[in-house]
């Protein structure tokens, strides 16, 4: 989806939206550890694709299934907190960026060995030795 400041910024409203959404009105205990990413809405603001992002991946990806399951009744809470024209249809997706994120940082701590830090600077009362 192609993304306007006027996208952007219904976007964030929906996020922080859906953030209270499932504080206050939709009980989904497996939420704790997951966030809202991202939203990117379409230019006529009808779809909404969530992005939901957690720590463990099997998790994660079972929650974004009971979203999507729950979706009506998410929209109908989010439609009330909103103040929109029309609430747009959602459409919850898994963000694997930070499952990405950790892995390269994995392989790179692979590749990197420890010793390659800076070297040692001599101590301050130390002399710089002469060879």
């Amino acid at each position: 989806m192609r993304k306007t400041r006027r996208t952007a910024k219904v976007g964030e409203t929906i996020r922080d939206a859906l953030v209270e959404v499932f504080r206050h009105d939709v009980h989904e205990p497996q939420l704790g550890l997951s966030s809202f990413t991202d939203v990117e809405v379409s230019p006529d603001l009808h779809f909404a694709r969530v992005h939901v992002s957690g720590l463990e991946e099997d998790e994660t990806r079972e929650l974004v299934d009971k979203l999507q399951e729950a979706r009506g009744r998410v929209r109908h809470a989010l439609g009330r907190r909103i103040h929109l024209r029309y609430t747009p249809e959602l459409d919850f997706r898994y963000d694997e960026t930070a499952m990405r994120a950790l892995r390269v940082e994995s392989l790179l701590r692979e590749v990197m060995p420890p010793s390659s830090a800076a070297p040692e600077a001599p101590a301050q009362d130390e002399e710089p030795k002469d060879e």
